[in-house]
C-alpha cells in the first residue's frame, strides 16, 4: 500500500513502528483508518493524510467519497461522478505502441501491475487507490483525469458555465481536440459546446494570443 497517503495495516502511518513493537495504535479521530502512536506523528502526517481522511469523512456521513474533491481552483465544481478507469487498450497516436494505455490510465505494460495494487494491497478500496493513483480516475461530466482542478470543461451541459477558453471565444470544440481517442473520454457523450453562458470578450482575447503562442489547438 502507498505510504503516501494509504493506511498501513497494524503500523504507525507516521513513524512506520509496528503493534509488534509494544506501541500502542490509536485510530484517527474522523476517517478510523488511519493509525498513529502519538499525536506528533498523527500532526506530522496531516499533509499526507489530509485528503484521504476528508474522503472517507464523507462515505461516513454518507456522502459520496469524492465529494470533497469536486471542488477546482477557478471556484466551479465538478458535477459527474467519479469513476476508477477499468478499461485499457488504446493509444493517443495511431500504431504508437509503445505509448498504448491500460487499466487505471497507465502505460499498458505497467497496468497489471497497478490493478494487483489496487486489488491486493489495497484491498479493492478506490480511496487508497486515489490517494496513490489519482489520474487513474475521471470524472463523467468533462472526461477529465480525477485530479483535474483547473475547471470543469463540460462545454453547457453543467451547472455553472463552462470554464474552457473555446467556450469563452464562443467557438465549439475543433475535430483534433472532440475526437481524440483516450480513455478518459471513452463512453461518454460528451458535447461540444460552446456553452453560451460563457463568452468573456477579455478571456476571449488572451485564449486567441496565447493559444497558438504555446502551440496548443485553436
Amino acid at each position: 500500500m502507498s505510504e503516501k497517503q494509504g493506511q498501513l495495516k497494524d503500523k504507525c502511518n507516521g513513524c512506520k513502528k509496528s503493534q509488534d513493537e509494544g506501541i500502542t495504535l490509536l485510530r484517527c479521530g474522523r476517517c478510523k483508518s488511519a493509525k498513529y502512536c502519538s499525536t506528533t506523528c498523527q500532526k506530522n502526517n496531516w499533509y499526507l493524510h489530509k485528503d484521504v481522511c476528508r474522503a472517507r469523512g464523507a462515505l461516513a456521513e454518507g456522502k459520496k467519497w469524492y465529494d470533497p474533491f469536486r471542488k477546482c481552483r477557478d471556484g466551479t465544481s465538478h458535477f459527474g461522478d467519479l469513476e476508477l478507469i477499468t478499461w485499457g487498450d488504446t493509444t493517443y497516436d495511431e500504431g504508437d505502441d509503445d505509448h498504448k494505455m491500460g487499466w487505471g490510465n497507465c502505460f499498458i505494460n505497467e497496468s497489471l501491475q497497478l490493478k494487483r495494487k489496487y486489488e491486493e494491497e489495497f484491498g479493492s478500496d478506490d480511496i487508497s487507490m486515489y490517494g496513490y493513483w489519482p489520474q487513474g480516475f475521471r470524472w463523467t461530466c468533462c472526461g477529465m483525469v480525477g485530479d483535474q482542478r483547473e475547471g470543469c470543461d463540460h462545454h453547457g451541459s453543467g451547472p455553472d458555465p463552462c470554464q474552457c477558453d473555446f467556450c469563452h471565444m464562443g467557438r465549439p470544440l475543433p475535430d483534433v481536440i472532440y475526437n481524440m481517442n483516450t480513455l478518459e473520454r471513452q463512453g461518454l457523450n460528451l458535447p461540444r459546446g460552446p456553452d453560451p453562458r460563457s463568452y468573456n470578450h477579455r478571456k476571449a482575447k488572451s485564449a486567441r494570443i496565447m493559444r497558438p503562442a504555446f502551440g496548443m489547438p485553436e
